[in-house]
C-alpha cells in the first residue's frame, strides 16, 4: 500500500475566518478542504513547509456608488506533515496575517451602510490552527478527518469573542489512473452568523501528461505543465473572510463583518527545486459582497462590490 503524501489543510474553501471560504491560499496554492494527494513522503519524521502569500487589489466602486473598496493582505505560515503506520498522514498547518481595508466613502453615503461602517475599519488579524489526518484505506480508496480552530479580529475587539471552529471529512475513490472523484463535509461556525455545513466535491481528472483538471472547495483549477519546474493555468474558487469589530464603531458595536469574493485568475508556479517554490495569480474579483452584522447576528447592511483587478505572489520552502 502506497503512503499518502504531505498535504495541507488551512481548510482553504471554508475560512480563516468566516463564509466559505477560506483566507488561505488560494487557486495556485493547494486546497485543503480536499483529501491529500497520493504519493511517497520522503521519511518519517515531519517535514516542514513555511510559506508566504501578499495579495492586493486596485479600487473598486461599491455597486451603488456609496464608495470605494480596496484592500491588502500578507500572510505567513508554517505547516508539518508525517506518516502515521504505513497508510496514514497526519498534517497541521498554522498561519497568522494582517488585512488591511481601505474604504472611502462619497458624498452619497450615509450613516449605516458599507462604506460609511467601513471607513472606520482599524487593521484585521486573522490566525488559523488547522490539522487533517488522511488514510489510504486500500490501493483505491482514501478518506479524510480534520478540525480547526480560526480567529478573526479588528484591532481592539474582543479575542474570546472572535474563535470559530470547523470539523471535515470526507472520502475520494481512484477511479482509474486518470480520474479520481469523491465528496467531502464541512461545519464551520461563523461568530454570531448561523452555522454552515457545505458539501465538498473531490476532483482530480488527468486529461493527459500536460493537462489536468483539479476541484478546489467551490470551484475548480485547470493546470498545464509546461516543464518539470513550470506549471500555470487558470483557477476559480469562492472566498471569504469574517472577523470580529471592536466596540468603538457607532453603527454596529462588536459587530461581525463578512467580506465574500470569487477571484478568477491567471497563475503560474515555479519550482526550481524540491525545496523552493514561487507562484503567482492576476486576475479579478469577481462577485464581491462585504456584509455587516450586529453583535446579535441580525444584518445591518449587506452591499455588493464591482469587480476589481488583483495579483498575488507566494513562497514557499521546506525544510
Amino acid at each position: 500500500m502506497r503512503p499518502i503524501a504531505a498535504a495541507p489543510l488551512a481548510i482553504a474553501f471554508l475560512f480563516v475566518s468566516g463564509g466559505v471560504a477560506a483566507n488561505e491560499p488560494q487557486g495556485d496554492q493547494p486546497d485543503p478542504a480536499a483529501a491529500p494527494e497520493l504519493e511517497t513522503h520522503p521519511d518519517r519524521g515531519f517535514v516542514f513547509e513555511g510559506y508566504t502569500r501578499g495579495t492586493m487589489t486596485a479600487d473598486a466602486d461599491f455597486d451603488d456608488g456609496i464608495g470605494e473598496f480596496q484592500y491588502t493582505e500578507f500572510i505567513a505560515g508554517i505547516k508539518a506533515n508525517r506518516l502515521v503506520g504505513d497508510s496514514g498522514l497526519l498534517s497541521i498547518d498554522f498561519n497568522a496575517g494582517l488585512i488591511n481595508y481601505d474604504i472611502t466613502p462619497s458624498p452619497t453615503s450615509v450613516l449605516g451602510d458599507a462604506a460609511n461602517i467601513g471607513a472606520e475599519f482599524d487593521h484585521v488579524t486573522v490566525l488559523s490552527l488547522t490539522g487533517i489526518y488522511a488514510n489510504q484505506s486500500t490501493a483505491k480508496s482514501t478518506w479524510f478527518v480534520g478540525g480547526g480552530v480560526f480567529v478573526g479580529s479588528e484591532n481592539g475587539a474582543d479575542f474570546g469573542d472572535s474563535i470559530d471552529w470547523m470539523l471535515t471529512g470526507g472520502y475520494k475513490h481512484k477511479i482509474n489512473n486518470k480520474l479520481e472523484l469523491g465528496l467531502g463535509v464541512a461545519m464551520r461556525t461563523r461568530l454570531d452568523d448561523s452555522v454552515l455545513i457545505v458539501p465538498v466535491p473531490q476532483i482530480t481528472y488527468a486529461i493527459d501528461e500536460y493537462w489536468s483538471i483539479t476541484g478546489q472547495g467551490i470551484g475548480l483549477k485547470i493546470n498545464y505543465k509546461a516543464s518539470d519546474s513550470l506549471d500555470y493555468g487558470l483557477s476559480g474558487q469562492y472566498e471569504s473572510t469574517t472577523f470580529r469589530l471592536d466596540d468603538t464603531h457607532s453603527a454596529a458595536p462588536e459587530g461581525m463583518v463578512t467580506h465574500q469574493r470569487f477571484p478568477l485568475a491567471f497563475y503560474a508556479k515555479y519550482q526550481p527545486n524540491d525545496t523552493l517554490e514561487i507562484s503567482g495569480r492576476v486576475g479579478g474579483l469577481l462577485a464581491g459582497e462585504l456584509e455587516i452584522l450586529d453583535t446579535n447576528g441580525n444584518d445591518l447592511t449587506r452591499q455588493d462590490i464591482d469587480t476589481v483587478i488583483f495579483g498575488s505572489i507566494n513562497l514557499s520552502f521546506k525544510f
